[in-house]
Formats: structure tokens, C-alpha cells, sequence
């Protein structure tokens, strides 16, 4: 009997030893869950990913799409690589027989970022009887498949347990139009403890994992990954989530802060990317600004409030530098490192100095901030901070990013946890990956005058303890509860509005 199968059984009669148990930060825990969360793994040391996946008929239309380009099918059968591949079987490819028309002339579009659709439209090749449309079409999808199939790759091998150990990853697609500023887009890693669970990109599901290969490793997903659109877009999928900022942005014009869109050229000649390559926007909710004052709300969105609204916008919007809980690139100083939040003990200071699509099939509700009961943390086991200017002039805001031992007593579980937190306010849910950077949800609105973080400094003379207190007090609002920090706002926000 293989070893794996022992440890099944080691944590199987655990299970029903012991249903439930009680731990710090998370609860009364089923034991029973873990059966769900047990490790799949198979090896096929002799094979490449390509030929693995070219036996498995469940994997059929994948492969459909990847023989239409040569590059592709020589990467993933080159058995000198060790990459990681998520791929999507048939059952997360539905469609199959249907006519797609949600590209009339494929060479014509942009792009087409659903692997769904760009595999339909793979399938139709077969039906067109113009032999010379059928190979102008077949070299445009083989483009897209490229693109697309490279957003599933991750350079380097990750087994499960190694994906669950940092938030993001690199992936081998990088867009030619400067989007990232020339960094390969990177792609969210969402662990569960327990059951131990991965999702990648919030929406995508990790069901078979650790599958070996000659040149990698294959990990199953439910639902194909789609590289992301900017940040602007990506917010605007999420109407319930963020549909006062987006009109917000629209309406002080920022939307080029933080939007990257393409504009064609004429008569359908190649055309253009325009607006933000690299941009981390700290994003708040439509909660964040039901919680203001009543009166604040009509202020900031009449045309009195019109300058005050654009600068607290700015005041969110960190330009030129992308931000990760585990990666920061600086696109002013071609600066970029991956922070790793498993091996190094330090607690690093990095104080940045910088010169002044297709619908995600995501929840809303994965966007909406649950609160806790407040628990004091441990220690943390890692820890830094940076301090980064806004596209607000002469205004900097201060992140934490700190690493939490949760001491689990169970083999194969995730260890772990990271809380971030902007100006001291929880941010949640972290890291969602966009074409042009991050965005970073956060429920409650930074306030400009003063920074609530216990490494920071303020801009006007604050006492610091009293702020670090203060905003404690208040991190924990429910959804109904107005923010109390604003209560003055009449006394300082007009006059503030008006200063250059």
C-alpha cells in the first residue's frame, strides 16, 4: 500500500475520532470536512503534460485548442521544462455543439479571452467549407489560444502544497501593449484550511491537484481562468460591490487612472492601448460609502462636493506600482520583488520613492466584508511595510502586510494565514489581479488627514497612539453602521477640497 493511501487512513480514523474541534481564529471546525480535502495525486513521471492530457479523453476539447498551435503543443511536450498547468476538462467547458456568434470575424477582434468561446470557435473550423476562411480563421485562434493558454501556465512547478504557501504567481503570459508594465500577469491564490482547498482567481476550483509529469505538474480547475481586464472594468462587473466608486470615477474623470482600453485604429487596422499600464487602486464599497453621513453622501456627489470627491479618490489610487500582499513592482525604477511569505523570517521596511471583457464568473457576495468577533493575533511569524504615494499629491498611505501562524495540529493543512491592511483598515477580500495592476478591496474610506497605521506618520499633527486607537475602534463596522470618523467632516473636508 503506498504511503499516501496510509496517511488517508491515518486522518480517516481521525475523522471519526475526533468530529469537531476548536481553534483559535477559526472556530468550531466538522473533522469530517477533511474527507473532502484529502490529497489527490498521480504520477505519470514518464509522461509530458501534453501527452497526459492528449490520453484523457475528459480533457478532449482542451486539446483541441492546444494542437491549433504548434507552439503551444512543442511547450507542454518539451520534457526539458517543469512548469504548472491548470487545465479544464470537458465539464467545465459546456457548449459543446452550439453555434457561437459572439465573434462574427475573429481576425477582426482585439481578443478573445474566454477559453470557452475560443475553444467553440475552434470547433467551427470544422464546419466552414471555405478552405481559405477556414485558415485565416485557424491562424488568428491560434494566436488567442496562445495568449490564453499561457494565462494557465505558471513558469515554474507548484505542487498544492506550495500554492497554498503565497497569495499570487506569475504566469507566462505577458501582453505586448505594456499593460503590467511588461510583467508577466499573475494570477490569485485562495486557500481554505479547512477542508484544505484552493481556488484560483476566486472562481476557479482546484479539484484534482499534483498530477506529475515528465516536464511539470497538472492541477484540474472547474472553470477556465480568463486573464483579467483592468482594474476599472473588473470593478464594474461587480455593480452591487462598487457601483458608487465606479460612478464616482467616472464622474471627477479618472477613469484613465485606473483603465487600460483599447481604441482601433481605422478601418479596422491594428490599433492602440490606452490609459494606466501599472496602477494599484484601493478600491471602496458601495458599503463603504453608505457608512459616511448621510449629509457627507449628498455633499461629495453634488456639484459643491465635486473637488473633495476627486481628491479622496486620488487619495486611493497609488499609480506606477503595483501592489501584492507578496509582490511589489515599481514601474518608475523597473523594480519588482516577490516577497515570500514562507521562508523569510524578516520583517523587512520598503519604502518606495517614486516621482511625483468577458464577465468573471464571480459572486458578489465573495466581495462583501464579513465581520467577526474581534480575536487578538499572535505574534506575527513575517511581517513588512511599505509606504507609497498616491496619484493625491504630497499624500502617501502605509500598508501591513504580516504573516499568522495558526498552529493547526493536523498534517497537510495549510499553516498560515495574512492579514493587509491599508492606513490600518483591514483590506478584504486582497489581491484580485487586473490587466493593468491590483485591486484591493477595502470597506471603509481612507481618511486623507491622517494615517492609521502603527508604522506611520501623519500628515498634520495627530497623536499617533490615540490614531492607531481610534481606528481599532472602528474597524469592525457592520454593514448598516455609519463611520463615526467622519462626523466632522464639515469642519475640515470643504476647506481641505479647496487646497492645492
Amino acid at each position: 500500500m503506498r504511503i499516501a493511501s496510509l496517511t488517508s487512513l491515518a486522518l480517516l480514523g481521525t475523522v471519526y475520532a475526533l468530529p469537531t474541534l476548536i481553534l483559535p481564529w477559526f472556530g468550531h471546525i466538522q473533522l469530517d470536512n477533511l474527507l473532502n480535502g484529502l490529497s489527490y495525486s498521480r504520477f505519470d513521471g514518464e509522461k509530458t503534460i501534453y501527452q497526459i492530457l492528449k490520453e484523457d479523453e475528459n480533457f478532449s476539447r482542451l486539446v483541441k485548442a492546444i494542437d491549433l498551435n504548434e507552439r503551444v503543443v512543442e511547450f507542454l511536450d518539451d520534457p526539458a521544462q517543469s512548469v504548472t498547468f491548470f487545465a479544464v476538462p470537458n465539464s467545465g467547458l459546456p457548449g459543446h455543439g452550439r453555434h457561437d456568434e459572439k465573434v462574427d470575424n475573429v481576425c477582426h477582434a482585439k481578443a478573445i479571452n474566454d477559453l470557452e468561446h475560443l475553444i467553440l470557435q475552434v470547433e467551427q473550423l470544422d464546419h466552414l467549407s471555405d478552405d481559405e476562411d477556414r485558415e485565416r480563421r485557424k491562424e488568428c485562434l491560434a494566436r488567442f489560444v496562445h495568449g490564453v493558454l499561457s494565462y494557465h501556465t505558471l513558469p515554474e512547478k507548484y505542487t498544492s502544497a506550495r500554492l497554498h504557501e503565497n497569495s499570487t504567481y506569475a504566469t507566462k503570459l505577458t501582453l505586448k501593449d505594456g499593460s503590467f508594465d511588461h510583467q508577466p500577469l499573475r494570477i490569485s491564490v485562495q486557500s481554505k484550511i479547512l477542508p484544505p482547498k484552493l481556488k484560483i482567481n476566486f472562481y476557479a476550483g482546484v479539484t484534482k491537484h499534483d498530477i506529475e509529469a515528465s516536464n511539470g505538474i497538472i492541477h484540474h480547475i472547474t472553470k477556465p481562468l480568463l486573464p483579467p481586464p483592468s482594474i476599472f472594468q473588473e470593478a464594474f462587473l461587480f455593480p452591487r460591490a462598487f457601483s458608487f466608486v465606479t460612478s464616482a470615477i467616472q464622474r471627477v474623470h479618472l477613469t484613465g487612472a485606473i483603465d487600460r482600453w483599447y481604441v482601433p485604429g481605422e478601418d479596422h487596422t491594428h490599433g492602440s492601448f490606452h490609459g494606466a499600464t501599472s496602477t494599484t487602486f484601493f478600491a471602496p464599497t458601495s458599503a463603504a460609502f453608505h457608512r459616511l453621513p448621510k449629509k457627507l453622501q449628498l455633499f461629495l456627489f453634488s456639484p459643491f462636493g465635486e473637488r473633495a470627491l476627486k481628491k479622496l479618490l486620488e487619495f486611493h489610487i497609488i499609480p506606477n506600482f503595483v501592489l501584492f500582499s507578496d509582490y511589489v513592482h515599481n514601474a518608475t525604477s523597473e523594480e519588482s520583488t516577490m516577497i515570500d511569505l514562507r521562508s523569510d523570517p524578516r520583517a523587512p521596511q520598503y519604502h518606495a520613492n517614486l516621482p511625483e471583457l468577458p464577465v468573471v464568473s464571480l459572486d458578489d457576495s465573495m466581495l462583501e466584508h464579513h465581520h467577526k468577533k474581534h480575536t487578538p493575533l499572535p505574534k506575527p511569524t513575517y511581517e513588512y511595510n511599505v509606504t507609497l504615494p498616491t496619484l493625491l499629491a504630497n499624500h502617501s498611505v502605509h500598508v501591513n502586510v504580516a504573516r499568522y501562524e495558526s498552529k493547526l495540529p493536523l498534517p497537510g493543512c495549510l499553516r498560515s494565514f495574512t492579514r493587509f491592511k491599508v492606513n490600518g483598515i483591514d483590506v478584504v477580500p486582497f489581491d484580485v489581479p487586473a490587466r493593468n495592476g491590483a485591486l484591493q478591496v477595502i470597506h471603509r474610506l481612507l481618511d486623507p488627514r491622517k494615517h492609521h497605521c502603527r508604522h506611520g506618520h501623519g500628515h498634520h499633527d495627530h497623536d499617533h497612539d490615540h490614531d492607531h486607537d481610534h481606528d481599532r475602534e472602528h474597524e469592525h463596522l457592520m454593514e448598516d453602521e455609519v463611520d463615526a470618523s467622519w462626523d466632522d467632516w464639515e469642519e475640515w473636508l470643504p476647506q481641505w477640497a479647496l487646497e492645492n
